[in-house]
């Protein structure tokens, strides 16, 4: 996937949100979202996250990455979960105008896109130590403050905590992925008494449950929980399975 940098950053005359009635519009710039869309999206620098995607101009174009950027400001802001945030994202034109993504003929977002974004962002500081994400927020610290002074109606956060929330969902991805697939290959074998209470790694929609679906206060019990999993499958698996590319 090749980066390209976001070229819909102003309104068009054919932009969505020119068509929307007076009364909506009125209601969309008088809230939260014109100052993000005028203070905050503008100060994000993309090309910060260049590094993460291919310099190859034939490979597929990236998702528009301070719109990703925006978008996990705005799932800090607002504590919501990745399918909640999608949801705002694609019912709300307040989050569109927000993101400058009202041009867009559909939002470019589906329910992987913040996944594999933070997939890219933890690969990456595994291979160079390098928290991009951080870097970012602290680099937009006092453009956070501006924000917040003229919007005195939006909860402050320390935008520290947009890469902080990130990472853990990192970490919680990668940890169920890896108990998942550990739990679906015993089941496999038959072995089925190696895994009393932990059937739900079975089910098509637990990843969904577990992740997704979860807000960011309860991702560090989650983390904790499927820790414990995993400690108890090693101890109750011992060696007998060394030999599964799983384990």
């Amino acid at each position: 996937m090749a980066f390209k940098p976001n070229e819909y950053q102003q309104i068009t005359m054919d932009d969505r949100f020119l068509n929307l009635d007076e009364r909506t519009r009125k209601f969309v710039l008088n809230s939260w979202a014109k100052g993000f869309a005028e203070i905050i999206f503008p100060a994000i620098n993309e090309k910060r996250f260049s590094v993460l995607y291919s310099d190859n101009p034939a490979s597929r174009p990236n998702s528009p990455v301070n719109a990703i950027i925006g978008a996990l400001i705005l799932k800090e802001m607002f504590n919501l979960t990745d399918d909640e945030l999608l949801a705002s994202i694609l019912c709300d034109v307040r989050f569109q105008y927000a993101l400058h993504t009202t041009s867009f003929k559909s939002q470019p977002f589906s329910d992987r896109t913040f996944s594999r974004f933070r997939e890219r962002l933890y690969l990456y500081n595994l291979e160079t130590g390098r928290d991009l994400l951080h870097e970012e927020m602290e680099a937009m610290a006092n453009v956070f403050v501006k924000y917040f002074d003229i919007n005195p109606s939006v909860k402050r956060m320390d935008s520290i905590m947009v890469s902080s929330s990130c990472k853990k969902m990192s970490r919680l991805e990668i940890l169920y992925t890896c108990v998942a697939n550990m739990v679906k290959a015993v089941y496999k074998t038959g072995e089925y008494e190696h895994l009393k209470n932990m059937e739900h790694y079975l089910d098509e929609d637990d990843r969904n449950k577990t992740i997704y679906h979860r807000k960011n206060e309860e991702i560090t019990k989650r983390l904790q929980e499927i820790i414990e999993d995993a400690y108890t499958l090693t101890k109750e698996l011992g060696e007998a399975y060394a030999e599964l590319p799983e384990y």
